[in-house]
């Protein structure tokens, strides 16, 4: 079984960034990705039949993510091995990635392995939640980007934080009637993060930027209000919003009814940790970041030899610091590699630092006005399912914490939420913070939710039909070491 370099898993920014980085500096690079095409989330392109091949919008975010697709593609088939659709489901000592690919899975070993695997979006339970036509944000981005599809005819967005403000608009270019955006986040808690956010001005501009867009087209944006309940029969029909207070306690006695048939719901992001869990990274919980997340050094690297963490897997931070980190981690591999000499590792960081600096600064400032607050956790009813895959409700999962549940084991053990296929990527969020809440327990306290390959559901048929490779069994690395750091 050949042993590869460096594998970078992922191909958002921050993957991009690093096997760019890498590849220039001359160590051959193997990027494993989900989608057909580069690009991630944020810079999606549409399937190649299509006649639009670009993510360019005219925007500073897109403009780089077109630098970044047409550079890599310059370097693939070179440098560069791209494995699109691909998914990587495991991860076993030392650095042996499990992919499925063509309906088979194969084995790769690698010398050094960069997790860019991003981030997912956070919807909290609330009355409706489930219906047919509620959905997050980003599902309705990938809709427009890779497909051209509007996701309604109606469309309304709640939540937290600027990438509301990015999909509306969007959708109204893409031609849907987006009714409204209720931001959770009041006008003062703005500013009083404000000063922080003038390290990185530029960023500042283009949020100005895209409330003016808003306004001109006509698009309300409801501050400091809440989601409250989605209604329908066998799709939406219509929600309700009302206006919240500081913890984001709703005030149900001012409740607003809107007609829709899509409602987008996003209230930020939680990095993928799975494979940094896998290859038993330390991890970290980190409230402003997104939760648990590997612990790394100043050059994006983890607690094991030879695997790196760039982009919203290692905290979610937004596109311009996931390629830089993405470029950091890339010369890093290099450096270890012997492809880069100390000299030119230290040439190559010095702006990445600079830049990180900043940005960094102004996203602590943001994530500081977006912090959820525990309003948020009590928006869902005794009836409200809170765990999709076990079809848990709220008063089931409270029952488990009346019988003695007090962190992430005992409360899988006796409710079973988190032991579906989404492993409680969509469930534990939201029951962490209300189990601390019940406990008076801290989110450290709970621990993190457990990992076990396959980390994504994959076939018999693709495990039966094995691509080579695979020469004796490994040992499954399953636990993380937990740490506490201020969030």
């Amino acid at each position: 079984m050949p042993t590869r370099e460096l594998v970078v898993v992922g191909a958002g920014p921050a993957g991009m960034a690093a096997a760019i980085a890498a590849a220039e500096a001359g160590l051959p690079v193997t990027v494993v990705d989900e989608g057909p095409r580069t690009g991630g989330q944020i810079y999606r392109q549409p399937p190649a039949e299509f006649e639009k091949r670009t993510v360019d919008d005219g925007s500073p975010d897109a403009r780089r993510g077109e630098v970044l697709l047409r550079r890599f593609e310059e370097l693939a088939g070179n440098r560069i091995e791209w494995m699109g659709s691909s998914t990587a489901w495991g991860l076993f000592p030392p650095r042996r990635l499990a992919v499925e690919r063509d309906g088979a899975f194969r084995m790769i070993d690698t010398d050094g392995l960069i997790l860019a695997p991003g981030a997912y979006e956070m919807v909290p339970p609330f009355p409706g939640w489930t219906l047919p036509g509620v959905m997050t944000p980003g599902a309705a981005q990938v809709l427009a980007k890779s497909m051209g599809v509007v996701a309604g005819r109606r469309i309304f967005l709640a939540g937290t934080g600027p990438f509301l403000l990015v999909v509306a608009l969007a959708l109204h270019r893409a031609g849907a009637e987006v009714v409204g955006i209720a931001e959770t986040v009041r006008f003062g808690d703005v500013l009083r993060a404000f000063p922080g956010m003038v390290a990185a001005p530029a960023l500042l501009r283009q949020g100005w930027g895209y409330l003016r867009a808003l306004s001109r087209a006509g698009i309300p944006v409801h501050r400091g209000h809440s989601i409250v309940e989605a209604r329908g029969g066998e799709a939406l029909e219509e929600i309700s919003i009302a206006p919240c207070d500081a913890d984001w306690f709703p005030d149900r006695s001012r409740t607003r009814r809107i007609e829709v048939d899509t409602l987008c719901v996003g209230y930020g992001f939680v990095p993928r940790t799975q494979l940094a869990q896998l290859a038993g990274c330390h991890l970290v919980y980190s409230a402003s970041l997104g939760g648990w997340i590997p612990h790394v050094d100043d050059e994006q690297a983890t607690s094991v030899d030879g695997v790196w963490v760039a982009g919203d897997g290692g905290g979610v931070a937004g596109s311009w610091v996931a390629e830089l980190e993405g470029r950091l981690a890339g010369l890093s591999a290099a450096r270890r590699a012997g492809a880069l000499d100390e000299a030119s590792f230290r040439s190559g960081r010095r702006h990445i630092d600079a830049e990180l600096g900043k940005l960094r600064r102004f996203r602590a400032a943001l994530d500081s006005a977006s912090r959820i607050r525990p309003g948020l956790d009590a928006l869902a009813d005794g009836e409200t399912l809170v765990c999709r895959c076990e079809e848990l409700t709220r008063s089931e999962v409270d029952a488990g914490v009346d019988m003695g549940a007090t962190d992430a084991r005992s409360l899988k053990v006796v409710t079973r939420l988190g032991m579906g296929p989404c492993q409680g990527r969509m469930c534990w969020p939201s029951a962490v913070r209300r189990l601390a809440a019940q406990t008076g327990r801290t989110p450290e306290e709970i621990g993190a939710p457990s990992v076990r390959p396959p980390i994504r559901p994959v076939s018999m048929a693709s495990l039966a039909a094995l691509d080579g490779g695979l020469t004796e069994a490994s040992p499954c690395s399953t636990g993380a070491v937990l740490e506490e750091v201020p969030p």
